[in-house]
């Protein structure tokens, strides 16, 4: 049996608006974005827990999911920690493809394949699994490559704040388990002590840097768009010539700047 949500929440010292605690629908402060502890917000509550169905959701970031999910990214642990602590360990490890859930499958494609033939499916794990790897990657080169951008705006706060939002929001909704943790994890070390995902976003995000600067359009659209198209440049020059060496691809992603404009 799942555990209550709302219990959840007050174990880990979650502030509530004491009119709708308790109720179906609980609101309180979101400990994810923390928009609603801004001054002059005393009186915003953006994270709704639903105490019936056990799930919970922000108004304003968009982070979402079930319980479990909630005390995991509460918590820190990994999901299946917290899984195995309400209803035990499985007896068989289970297959890391079979561990994804609907909405990551549906990401990749794989959702309505399970839903229609689940031993076939279970015979397709590895490239499942592979799928999954490949979309997590290109989904945290994008992602670092956006956030190097917003940490090289200077003297614009507003626009900082508004592309951070859309960070923030778009890393809950790929599915990838704490996401926007990994890119502040990766974002503190030196550059030579990077994950080979950070290496390759850092480079797309400094490119993509200039190329707004060149124009000095840093709207949340045009950034996303330099970002996008110069990762599937490098993806597709990947494909017809095999890139030696860290300089030169950095001159290979210049190279394209021009075409971002």
């Amino acid at each position: 049996m799942l555990p209550e949500i709302l219990k959840v929440a007050e174990e880990y010292g979650l502030t509530f608006n004491p009119r709708y605690h308790g109720k179906k629908e609980t609101l309180c402060k979101c400990t994810f974005c923390e928009e609603d502890f801004k001054p002059g917000k005393g009186n915003k509550f953006y994270l709704s827990l639903n105490t019936h169905d056990q799930v919970y959701k922000c108004w304003y970031c968009g982070v979402s999911g079930g319980v479990l999910d909630f005390e995991a990214k509460l918590s820190g642990l990994p999901y299946n920690e917290v899984r195995e602590k309400y209803f035990g360990k499985r007896k068989k490890p289970l297959h890391p493809a079979e561990s994804l859930n609907a909405r990551q499958l549906r990401l990749i494609g794989w959702a309505e394949y399970k839903r229609k033939d689940r031993n076939d499916f279970k015979k397709n794990r590895e490239s499942v699994l592979r799928d999954w790897k490949n979309y997590e990657y290109e989904e945290l080169v994008k992602h670092f490559a956006l956030f190097m951008v917003i940490a090289h705006i200077e003297n614009q706060a507003a626009r900082q704040n508004e592309l951070l939002k859309y960070v923030i929001q778009s890393c809950h909704k790929t599915q990838i388990y704490l996401l926007f943790n990994r890119l502040l994890a990766e974002y503190v070390k030196d550059e030579d002590e990077r994950t080979g995902w950070a290496i390759e976003g850092a480079e797309i995000g400094r490119a993509a840097w200039k190329a707004s600067l060149s124009t000095y359009d840093f709207g949340m659209d045009k950034v996303v768009y330099n970002v996008v198209f110069l990762y599937h440049m490098l993806e597709m020059e990947k494909l017809q010539t095999p890139i030696k060496g860290v300089h030169k691809k950095e001159a290979n992603v210049n190279d394209k700047m021009s075409f971002a404009n």
